[in-house]
């Protein structure tokens, strides 16, 4: 990440102060990790309306005989409602408490990804600075202040992809998990799918489909990821980069940003992420629900053929319902990057 008083890597920097060279330290995972719980914890109530939203024409398939009518209205309820519709019927029905139904692995999973988002970041970043740094010295050409901003730039973006990437690839049956918890409907074990919690969620994938059940949307979420990481994360660092560089070209001197304006840039670039990637997110979780059905009450072969089918008989707003809550959960994105900074001392 970028230092408040320093611009992202150049050629010029040494090894040393740069710190291109090393592995990130334990100080960096604790922050990205406590930053991350503490931004999930917050916005579980918005996160787990956004899910019900968006995946409400899933649930129908997922009520077991033995539930209660009531709680099959319940489900009819939230399949046709909107999303303040949904947080009263959640309230009135399941209790406050409900709201953060999935929240455990939610933490469990954002706060390692946040860590190793972080921690993977700054080391992807010291591995192309140092490509970029081999490439300027077999290819002799002046190199003007543009084009070492345009090299830092991109630096920032490929590195934000590359570590959401592989963070997805290690946690994405978490994410899973999560997914499914949040998605289950009642007020009382008796009326549940998962009483249990995640072990029940476990169970009932594994038994029909295996370890592979759980990576199911995987290669759509890796796609999305990716995309998504390169404008959040890699958006947020090259926007410091350019406020820092504009303020310390200002008259009066002043260097290093506000707690202001780091949120203010942090919700820009939250909410412009989050709308670009969001129809990837509504595609891998549709695939998430179809995980432990057997194959003939399975609805999608795969992601294409969700798009295909979402397309044609929801049209382009099947893909994007949920969007208005998610808008709101985008503060806990904001909340992530900016807490980074603050728990890590920048």
């Amino acid at each position: 990440m970028v230092d408040s008083q320093s611009k992202i890597f150049t050629s010029t920097e040494s090894p040393e102060k740069s710190n291109e060279y090393s592995l990130p330290s334990i100080r960096d995972a604790l922050a990205g990790a406590s930053a991350g719980a503490l931004a999930k914890t917050v916005v579980a109530p918005v996160e787990r309306v956004k899910l019900l939203v968006q995946l409400g024409r899933s649930l129908p398939m997922e009520i077991p005989s033995e539930q209660s009518k009531k709680n099959r209205n319940i489900v009819v309820s939230i399949n046709s409602a909107r999303a303040w519709e949904i947080t009263k019927i959640v309230y009135r029905e399941e209790g406050l408490f409900a709201f953060w139904r999935g929240n455990t692995p939610n933490v469990i999973r954002q706060g390692g990804a946040a860590a190793l988002n972080f921690m993977l970041m700054d080391w992807y970043k010291s591995i192309i600075v140092r490509v970029t740094k081999i490439s300027n010295q077999l290819i002799s050409h002046e190199r003007s202040t543009e084009y070492e901003k345009r090299r830092s730039l991109l630096s920032s973006f490929l590195s934000g992809g590359l570590a959401g990437g592989t963070t997805t690839t290690f946690l994405y049956p978490i994410e899973f998990v999560r997914t499914r918890l949040a998605m289950d409907i009642g007020a009382t074990s008796s009326s549940r799918m998962y009483p249990r919690g995640m072990r029940d969620v476990f169970c009932s994938v594994w038994n029909v489909d295996g370890f592979g059940g759980f990576y199911k949307g995987y290669g759509i979420a890796l796609t999305g990821v990716v995309v998504y990481r390169a404008l959040h994360l890699g958006g947020y660092d090259a926007g410091k980069t350019l406020l820092l560089e504009k303020k310390e070209n200002t008259a009066d001197g002043k260097t290093g940003l506000t707690l202001g304006e780091r949120f203010m840039l942090a919700q820009t670039i939250s909410i412009g992420a989050g709308t670009s990637c969001y129809p990837f997110d509504s595609l891998r979780r549709r695939m998430m629900m179809q995980a432990g059905r057997e194959s003939n009450m399975q609805i999608y072969k795969n992601s294409l053929d969700a798009f295909r089918k979402i397309l044609s008989q929801e049209g382009v707003h099947g893909l994007y319902l949920g969007l208005g809550p998610n808008l709101l959960r985008s503060f806990g994105g904001a909340l992530l990057l900016v807490a980074y900074d603050v728990f890590k001392g920048k």
